[in-house]
């Protein structure tokens, strides 16, 4: 678990991304490879943050905002999306031209702003 962290180019090595739980943390100016995510992220802050082929599964974003972000070729699978802010992200074929994959994925009370490649059905009750 961490709470109220910063992950950056200096300790992104360290963290465990796997069946995680963060809280009010900053993740910032990232440059990320391949990773599973199945992890809990509530009122996280993502911001120039680049994902290359990221396997998010049943991943939680609660609260969050990504700013400035990319994702290339990334999959999110089963994953939820409840009450985030998108601004100005990508979501873009890697270099095999894949897309990214939103199999089973919602968004759920999102404000979305300039994104591109985020092809999902926004859900509101």
């Amino acid at each position: 678990m961490m709470v109220a962290g910063e992950v950056t180019s200096g300790n992104v090595k360290d963290v465990e991304w796997d069946e995680n739980y963060f809280k009010f943390c900053t993740f910032s100016g990232l440059d990320v490879s391949g990773h599973v995510v199945a992890s809990d992220f509530n009122r996280c802050t993502f911001e120039s943050v680049y994902w290359y082929w990221g396997l998010f599964t049943q991943t939680n974003f609660i609260d969050c905002s990504f700013v400035d972000c990319t994702f290339a070729g990334s999959s999110f699978s089963d994953v939820r999306f409840v009450a985030c802010n998108l601004s100005n992200c990508k979501f873009i074929k890697d270099n095999l031209d894949g897309s990214c994959d939103f199999e089973d994925t919602v968004a759920y009370g999102c404000s979305i702003t300039n994104c591109i490649g985020f092809n999902l059905p926004e859900v509101r009750s």
